[in-house]
């Protein structure tokens, strides 16, 4: 792995408060690929499986099944064939539990008995191993064993029986079997779509060995199942490379519960460190914050630390506790009413609770608070799949200030948000917001030609779009139809 590494100017290090770390041995410049690399083990989630092939994971239209266990699908016979090596075994596993009338394993299993199947091919030199694709370097990844609950062993034990139930005559290790769960629980990636829509599930050792930055240098995207870690700045030769382990929009309490939760350690990243500065408490309560009362004030309140009373940080304005409370309990109700809607697909039902919602948390929350910045883009979700498209562009504008607050203006979020916005303006026809559409459609291509490749597809898709728009817009102005 280390020439591998060098080959692609980085080296690891090891510090003592962190473990492992990728380091950059050369300067890289926004949007160069940092490293890329192919999963040891992959599998698509439920949702997925009809619409994606097994090898390549892209969806296509003419997915053939596979005649035996009929439980993967591919997209053309150079996907399965590439794939026949892995899938053979696991093929004769899958028939067998359907000959025994049981039911196939869900996509955390799946995943398991992959990795324990490529595990045995390759010590066995059926399947080829390479310096970054073998079972050593996914060893040498932390499980966390020792801090791992007692409540959440006990089912991966459970869960690792059933993994040796399905692999036989393969011998499995029950204690190893634990051990995986434990490092995919803390290692693996979600694999997501180019508009980070969840597809499946994926191992990467060598991506895992980046660490985590509440302000990261690079973002983690993928190409089919392939993942491909890009620059978002420039990195300087002796920098760490970063990424991002949780969903930045929040609190850095919120942040750091989610990192220790599953991660198990505590993050000391710059953004983290600044929380304790008077601006980073006041940029924390901003998004998690309640509202403050005074309209001619734009602070956030919060609970003072020890005391019952809660206390805007800007004007010093003490507020009722117990109504935020009161207030913030029917919006979380209401917003898991809305959320089981979609779920069901009722649009029209989830859009009249996220409208309750919203109207209850604007009173609530500061105008950039994360949650309502999740409301409305619920309800910008939901317009959409309606087609009310004036609906759509009236939350779409609401949600790209907090955007922009809750993320980096490099994140590819931004740039997404910045897509469906100028594609709103534009195709709505009123001419003020298509000259408006224009510009953010630049905005959002600069942006993502950072962090998705200037030749990705949702680039080229978009920068089509502009060249369309620059069009007509110039015809437009030509003939007078727009000023």
């Amino acid at each position: 792995m280390e020439q591998y590494l060098v080959d692609h100017g980085l080296k690891v290090t090891v510090v003592d408060t962190k473990g492992r770390c990728l380091v950059a041995d050369r300067d890289f410049s926004p949007g160069e690929i940092v490293l890329d690399q192919e999963p040891y083990s992959s599998v698509l989630d439920a949702e997925s499986k009809s619409l994606r092939c097994d090898a390549c994971f892209r969806c296509s239209e003419n997915l053939q099944r596979c005649s035996a266990c009929k439980s993967v699908s591919y997209c053309c016979t150079s996907c399965q064939r590439k794939e026949w090596k892995l899938h053979k075994s696991e093929c004769q596993m899958m028939v067998k539990l359907s000959q025994a009338k049981q039911k196939l394993p869900p996509p955390s299993l799946r995943l398991i008995v992959r990795l324990v199947i490529k595990r045995r091919l390759q010590a066995s030199n059926v399947f080829p191993r390479t310096n970054v694709d073998n079972f050593e370097i996914v060893e040498a990844l932390p499980t966390h064993f020792s801090e791992t609950g007692e409540e959440r062993l006990v089912l991966y034990a459970q869960m690792s029986n059933l993994v040796k139930a399905i692999v036989t005559p393969l011998e499995v290790d029950l204690k190893e079997t634990c051990e995986l769960f434990c490092r995919i629980a803390c290692n693996a990636h979600t694999i997501c779509d180019d508009e980070f829509r969840p597809v499946g599930t994926g191992l990467y050792p060598v991506v895992s060995i980046i660490n985590h930055s509440c302000a990261p240098n690079s973002v983690l995207l993928f190409d089919g199942r392939r993942a491909i870690v890009r620059a978002i700045q420039k990195i300087d030769r002796g920098t760490e490379v970063t990424l991002s382990y949780v969903e930045l929009a929040g609190s850095t309490k919120t942040r750091q519960k989610a990192l220790k939760e599953q991660y198990y350690f505590s993050c000391h990243c710059t953004r983290c460190m600044n929380a304790e500065t008077t601006e980073g408490t006041r940029e924390d309560s901003i998004l998690e914050g309640y509202k403050c009362s005074n309209e001619q004030c734009d602070g956030a309140v919060i609970q003072e630390r020890d005391q019952p009373y809660f206390r805007c940080i800007l004007c010093g304005l003490t507020h009722d506790g117990d109504k935020f409370k009161r207030l913030e309990s029917m919006a979380t109700k209401l917003t898991e009413e809305a959320n089981a809607a979609v779920k069901s697909g009722n649009d029209a039902r989830a859009r009249s609770i996220f409208e309750q919602t919203e109207a209850i948390q604007t009173t609530l929350y500061h105008r950039y608070s994360v949650h309502l910045m999740r409301t409305r883009d619920g309800l910008l979700k939901v317009c959409m799949s309606l087609k009310d498209w004036n609906a759509a562009l009236k939350y779409c504008h609401l949600t790209l200030p907090a955007y922009e607050r809750s993320y980096s203006m490099k994140s590819p979020l931004v740039g997404l948000q910045y897509y469906t916005l100028g594609k709103l303006q534009w195709f709505l026809g009123d001419s003020l917001e298509e000259i408006s559409g224009v510009e953010v459609l630049n905005r959002a291509k600069e942006i993502l030609s950072i962090t998705h490749g200037s030749s990705s597809k949702l680039v080229q898709e978009l920068s089509s779009m502009l060249l369309e728009v620059n069009m007509e817009a110039a015809y437009r102005v030509q003939k007078g139809l727009m000023k």
